[in-house]
């Protein structure tokens, strides 16, 4: 999947003059009378909006072309002008050809370079558009291919401006979020995970770009299609309504706009529902009373997941057996996150990627604000395998944009960094380094204010170690210490990293899930002080290779880390201190240190435990059944594939797990809880489905059913 920006020259053609219509693209019809008066009386009068929206939890649009946005912009800005909004409006939209970030500013008149002339508009209107297309343009992604996932109006943010609408009641948080998807529909559509509840379908004209328009995709919509969905489009060829009615779609033609006499509207009236499938898209709980989670472990990785289940509306309990979050693996003084790159764009370095700028998206606001230690300005990973031609040449056939990762050679890799570096490297620009126990505690307090119906969202329960786990006969999940019930919700998640293992293993034979495949790996770290420490170079930003060196705030190197299996020795020891200063030679910051060279007085150390998968990819999703209870089911279910495995859950809730973030904690925890936030409560998955079942907790049940038996 490639993605091919595209100049403001090639979208715009045309318009620049004046003229009413040109099909290269279609989203401006008409000069005179504007893309928000099409996106209004096509898009939102066409699928009932903003009526259908109003007093819902949650809803769902897909659009199959965003253009240049203003679909996007004109259903945002009619959200936060309406009193009676839905409390999370979800936008997912797909585009193969996105606009470079200045070609986006100039479009929508942020430059002083006005190029579209977007027709007539109210002063509201106007001002509107101009301060939603500033934040879209400000929050504007590197154009790496696959799904992208912006929030906007987050409470944590200041909520919504209530300035065009009356005063907003609401039984939850209130946001919106654009899953802006880059790459081919044909490649992305199939990959999409929701339910949706009204499409736009939008983009070049079918003569144009066939390809949107194939009916094959358009008659699988129903894959997608929530009850009641509605669909709305200005297209009324034929093909498209055979195969909207083929989607099971009761199509009529009404009113169309600006020089089109007629526009297509269609209802979703399927004949037949297919069942849901078990590990695949699950409905949020019908009761709200049910919308509560227990998580278990306040981590980096519970805190993640708290923060994302609180957004969503959920209340949630979360437990920890110390006196505040991130005390054990998440306790560090310091950490990276960057994205990888490998030969072939595979499932790893696809979900280090996504994870990667996730966390760089959430990060990035809290540091420079001065809230969180860190630095977002880029790390650099050291490659001395690879050619400078093999570098571009994977660069080139991955469309990775520069803004994202660059090739350095070594002169300019030690002109970044600061450092004598041994070899070039990737640059990448969405990575860095932050304080892992400040971002879960920052975490905590953006959603601790926080209410559903007068009731706080977020209780947390310190210094209490959860020693089992059980399910009442009404299917409510208890955390209990020593048979004291610590609380009790229809849905439980373990965040708890090695302790996950113990608690299920209590659980009996009825709700008996599989052995979680984790692995406890030691690994310490080396602290010593920049300006008394003989040798030492402060690197101008975090450097990865064999190990890491980065610049600590208080004036310190913080250097590392090792990696230890079966090991349980807490102590911080000399001989993995002198490892860690080996590795930080090798990356330029300080001198070679001879084994007989006695160690600085100064340095310091920290030892803790990654819990670790044998694939190094995390666990996040519903529990599944184990291989016993599958076999005795006598199931007749295929289980060759981990979206049709049975699974720990109801319809008030379940048992899920977010665990296995092994060294790249930082890396994962925001995408990962985004991720548990769509399998807990039924909203869109963030990320294309191969990434989401790579990911599965029943991905090594799968693999251990469907291998071959061993030759006698």
């Amino acid at each position: 999947m490639t993605v091919e920006p595209a100049t403001l020259g090639e979208m715009a053609e045309g318009y620049a003059a004046g003229v009413p219509y040109s099909p290269l693209y279609d989203d401006l019809y008409h000069a005179a009378v504007g893309a928000w008066a099409q996106a209004q009386h096509v898009f939102m009068v066409g699928n009932g909006l903003p009526g259908r929206w109003q007093g819902r939890t949650r809803f769902v649009i897909l659009e199959t072309g965003f253009g240049l946005g203003n679909n996007f912009l004109a259903t945002w800005a009619a959200w936060r002008a309406d009193a009676q909004r839905c409390s999370h409006l979800v936008f997912i939209s797909i585009e193969k050809h996105p606009l470079h970030r200045e070609d986006l500013a100039r479009v929508h008149g942020l430059s002083g370079d006005k190029v579209v002339d977007l027709g007539k508009m109210s002063e509201s209107d106007r001002a509107a558009r101009l301060e939603l297309a500033q934040r879209l343009t400000d929050a504007w992604p590197a154009l790496t291919p696959g799904m992208h996932t912006l929030h906007f109006d987050e409470p944590a943010d200041g909520g919504v401006s209530t300035s065009h609408a009356d005063k907003v009641t609401s039984p939850a948080p209130q946001r919106v979020t654009l899953l802006l998807g880059l790459g081919d529909i044909a490649d992305l559509l199939p990959k999409l995970m929701a339910s949706v509840d009204a499409f736009y379908l939008d983009g070049f004209a079918p003569a144009k770009n066939p390809q949107m328009w194939d009916t094959g995709l358009l008659s699988r919509l129903n894959r997608l299609a929530a009850p009641a969905c509605t669909a709305a489009t200005w297209s009324c060829a034929r093909p498209v309504r055979d195969a909207l009615t083929t989607a099971g779609f009761n199509v009529e033609r009404v009113e169309g706009f600006a020089y089109k006499p007629h526009m297509l509207r269609a209802s979703y009236q399927p004949r037949f529902t297919p069942p849901l499938q078990a590990g695949g898209w699950h409905p949020e709980p019908a009761r709200p009373d049910d919308r509560h989670a227990i998580i278990m472990g306040a981590g980096l990785a519970g805190c993640a997941a708290a923060r994302a289940l609180c957004l969503e509306g959920w209340h949630v309990t979360l437990i920890d057996q110390h006196e505040g979050p991130a005390r054990e693996g998440s306790g560090n003084p310091g950490g990276m996150f960057h994205s990888v790159l490998h030969a072939e764009d595979g499932i790893h370095a696809r979900a280090h990627r996504a994870a990667a700028m996730a966390t760089w998206r959430t990060a990035q606001g809290w540091i420079k604000q001065g809230h969180l230690d860190g630095q977002v300005d880029g790390l650099l990973r050291l490659d001395g395998k690879t050619t400078a031609e093999q570098a571009l040449e994977w660069l080139s056939q991955q469309a990775l944009p520069a803004d994202h990762v660059q090739w350095l050679d070594q002169e300019q890799a030690r002109t970044l960094s600061g450092l004598p570096v041994e070899s070039g490297g990737w640059l990448f620009h969405q990575g860095g380094w932050l304080h892992p126990a400040g971002l879960a505690s920052l975490m905590l307090e953006s959603v601790a204010s926080l209410t559903r119906e007068g009731q706080p969202l977020l209780r947390t329960v310190w210094g209490q170690p959860v020693t089992a786990i059980a399910q009442t006969s009404c299917g409510e999940w208890q955390a209990l210490c020593d048979e004291v019930v610590l609380a009790s919700a229809p849905t439980l998640v373990l965040c708890c990293a090695m302790q996950s293992g113990r608690v299920l293993d209590k659980l009996p034979p009825e709700l008996a899930v599989p052995p979680l495949p984790l692995s406890a790996v030691r690994g310490q770290i080396s602290r010593m002080p920049l300006a008394s420490t003989e040798g030492l170079l402060r690197p101008h930003l975090p450097v990865a290779g064999s190990g890491y060196v980065l610049a600590l705030p208080d004036d310190h190197l913080l250097c590392g880390a090792t990696t230890q299996h079966h090991d349980d020795d807490p102590a911080v020891r000399e001989t993995d201190h002198r490892h860690n200063l080996r590795q930080a030679a090798r990356l330029g910051a300080c001198p070679a240190w001879p084994d007989t060279q006695a160690l600085p007085a100064q340095l310091q150390g920290r030892t803790a435990w990654r819990a670790t998968t044998p694939d190094r990819l995390p666990l996040v999703g519903a529990l599944p059944w184990s291989q016993e209870r599958l076999a005795a089911a006598q199931t007749n279910r295929r289980l060759d594939q981990v979206r049709l495995v049975p699974r720990q859950r109801g319809e008030r809730g379940g048992l899920f797990a977010m665990t296995g973030l092994g060294s790249r904690g930082i890396t994962w925890s925001c995408l990962a809880a985004e991720l548990l936030a769509h399998w807990v409560t039924g909203g869109p998955c963030p990320v294309e489905t191969d990434l989401r079942d790579a990911l599965d907790p029943a991905r090594f049940l799968v693999r251990q059913m469907t291998r071959p038996p061993k030759a006698q």
